[in-house]
């Protein structure tokens, strides 16, 4: 059986925690208009764009962010006297 691919706007909307309402607001883009690119896997090429752009970004910053936590972990335990 083969296992179909979650809809691009769902995947964002549920990466940022939006709606779709949010979503075509923080687009810029009418909410029909991305209700629909969220009912159907017809996106076009430049909004799926985007949507892949935004999807990326957040995973990107979410590494960054447990890269920044680790550091400043280890800079703790660095310069913590008692481990010294």
């Amino acid at each position: 059986m083969e296992e179909r691919e979650e809809n691009l706007v769902k995947q964002v909307c549920k990466e940022y925690n939006l709606t779709v309402n949010q979503l075509s607001e923080k687009l810029d883009i009418p909410k029909g208009t991305v209700g629909r690119w969220g009912s159907s896997q017809n996106i076009p090429k430049t909004a799926e764009l985007a949507l892949k752009l935004m999807i990326e970004n957040k995973k990107l910053k979410d590494k960054l962010m447990n890269i920044n936590e680790f550091k400043e972990s280890l800079k703790d335990f660095i310069f913590d006297k008692k481990y010294l």
